[in-house]
């Protein structure tokens, strides 16, 4: 019997699920990919995720058609799920939040397989999780660029930013069967 449930176990690890990841720019796709690997390699998502990522080219883009156009596309390639990121830049992110589902239903999309994730205020957040503004305080102390984030990402300190709401609805949304 024991054998038989480590069986489970182990093929339970091995499943893989389909992604199509949505950011606000390209460094996002980049640490989000990364983000993943991280995740999985410390076995804090049971699935391997295979994923896509597409960048809507800056935040006033991702409630716009060029979402739903992607959207869509990633549908036709059969990913389980789509994800999209962005920062709240100190935005009530319910509010972002509400305003995807509706462009969502709008465009006659499933809410259940598009999940949004906010960052407060922004994925930088992920780096310094201490910090109330966490891309100043990174330019001020640590001549932080922007394009630095994905390798930064690659360094975070998981049992710091495992307190953090955008973080556990990452973890939540990898491992949801």
């Amino acid at each position: 019997m024991v054998a038989v449930l480590r069986d489970s176990i182990v093929s339970e690890r091995n499943k893989k699920k389909r992604i199509y990841v949505i950011t606000e720019d390209s460094y996002g796709c980049n640490a989000i990919i990364e983000l993943i690997k991280i995740l999985y390699k410390n076995n804090i998502v049971d699935k391997e995720i295979i994923a896509d990522c597409h960048s809507v080219g800056g935040k006033g883009n991702i409630i716009s058609p060029k979402t739903i156009r992607i959207i869509k596309s990633s549908r036709s390639k059969q990913f389980d799920i789509t994800i999209i990121f962005t920062d709240s830049d100190n935005e009530d992110p319910t509010s972002i939040e509400k305003r995807i589902e509706d462009m969502l239903r709008r465009n006659g999309e499933e809410t259940n397989k598009v999940h949004s994730i906010i960052f407060e205020p922004h994925i930088e957040i992920l780096l310094v999780p201490d910090e109330n503004n966490p891309s100043e305080y990174l330019r001020k102390h640590e001549r932080y660029q922007k394009s630095d984030l994905p390798k930064r990402i690659r360094n975070i300190d998981l049992k710091a930013v495992s307190k953090l709401k955008s973080f556990q609805k990452i973890v939540g949304v990898l491992n949801d069967p």
